[in-house]
């Protein structure tokens, strides 16, 4: 584990898959780390994990989508560490997987509430903080927004608002680098639940493809992005604010072997 850099990073969705690789990342850069999921048992197992390499990390069990639990989150931080240098909104859900014309609507509700107004919310509370660090926003966006994805549309929306709140955020806060990252197609809990339950609404070519790449084993390790996704919440540049950028750019892998080098030095 790298010597402590004193900076602070809130991970959402940090109990597994991509959040749990972010974190442990980040903690291997030198942060101090706040895990903050709706699983508490699964957060202290990878709080446990970093504090086994000889980091820093703090557990916050609770729901993105409720404001209380958002203030919670970034009190501990700020109660625990002193600051906040990063916050990484990776919390988030794919259901309902439906078409507009079969979809509950209350499913809808409850992916906007997670997806949107979570990071939302919690963009607003990290912000004085932020502000006061230069620090940084990474909103985990996905590639789904680029495209029309049948049976998606749930997803793929609230993620198209995703990054246009990260751009707007940018353009209102110079002082706060903000960043709409696509991860890539990572083996996550996120894929076993749209082989489990996506094929009725999905076209059939969508579920084919990622069906494929998960029997293929082409599906991405969640530590590669999440390696990236650590880097840019720590050391992003700032003329990237407002952007959206994908883990695997040959500039964000620039800065992963730039922060491998610091690391080892």
């Amino acid at each position: 584990m790298n010597a402590n850099t004193g900076r602070a990073v809130l991970v959402t969705g940090a109990s597994r898959g991509l959040g749990a690789a972010i974190a442990l990342e980040a903690a291997r850069l030198g942060a101090r780390v706040v895990l903050a999921a709706r699983s508490e048992a699964g957060l202290k197992a990878q709080a446990q994990a970093i504090q086994a390499e000889g980091g820093q990390a703090v557990v916050v069990a609770g729901d993105v989508a409720q404001e209380e639990d958002c203030r919670r989150m970034v009190e501990a931080a700020v109660e625990h560490f002193g600051r906040l240098d990063a916050l990484v909104n990776n919390g988030g859900i794919i259901e309902p997987i439906s078409k507009v014309a079969e979809v509950d609507i209350a499913a809808w509700q409850r992916n906007l509430a997670v997806n949107v107004l979570g990071p939302l919310m919690l963009s607003q509370l990290c912000l004085p903080y932020l502000r006061a660090s230069r620090g940084c926003i990474v909103n985990i966006s996905s590639g789904s927004t680029t495209r029309a994805m049948p049976g998606w549309t749930a997803y793929s929306s609230s993620k198209a608002a995703i990054n246009q709140l990260s751009r707007s955020l940018a353009a209102e806060e110079p002082q706060v680098t903000v960043l709409a990252v696509r991860p890539g197609i990572v083996d996550t809990a996120m894929q076993e639940e749209i082989r489990k339950t996506g094929r009725p609404a999905m076209a059939e070519e969508d579920y084919g493809r990622l069906l494929g790449m998960y029997q293929q084993g082409k599906l991405l390790p969640p530590e590669l992005p999440g390696r990236a996704i650590a880097c840019m919440a720590l050391h992003a540049p700032r003329e990237w604010s407002g952007e959206f950028i994908s883990w695997d750019e040959e500039r964000v892998q620039d800065l992963v072997r730039q922060c491998t080098q610091d690391q080892q030095v």
